[in-house]
């Protein structure tokens, strides 16, 4: 009886095909994945701090910058005093009384936070946050 395959050879699986669907799964998985974009204002920069925690990231929350001039940015929408009291009170009837986050820049004046903050408590949010930059305790 003829034996089908011959002594020396050996049977091996084809990489190619392999490599080609594994190509394909990650493919699949980033598209498929939502990725989470926080909203920031990469010209604020953040005090810093050594006390707080993280805000949880599974909230939809509107993020107000104001930069170190005092500008006030959502969105990488520069608003004014009276449109940012216009989207706050869009945001609290279409939202109800979600999060807000109110990154003040280091070098902005206080002035200009506690607007923003008064703002809030005008409009009807009762739920913002101040963020700050989280370091280790310098010795």
């Amino acid at each position: 009886m003829a034996r089908r395959w011959q002594e020396s050879e050996q049977f091996e699986v084809p990489q190619t095909p392999l490599i080609d669907i594994i190509f394909i799964l990650i493919v699949f998985f980033l598209v498929a994945t939502t990725f989470y974009t926080e909203e920031r204002d990469m010209k604020v920069e953040l005090p810093e701090g050594t006390q707080g925690s993280a805000i949880a990231k599974d909230q939809e929350r509107l993020v107000i910058n104001i930069r170190a001039g005092g500008i006030i940015v959502i969105n990488q929408d520069v608003l004014s005093l009276q449109l940012l009291e216009d989207q706050l009170r869009s945001w609290v009837k279409s939202h109800g009384n979600r999060d807000v986050e109110i990154r003040g820049d280091a070098n902005a004046k206080h002035g200009r936070i506690m607007e923003v903050m008064n703002l809030c408590k005008k409009t009807g949010v009762e739920k913002y946050s101040v963020t700050q930059r989280i370091v280790q305790e310098r010795e």
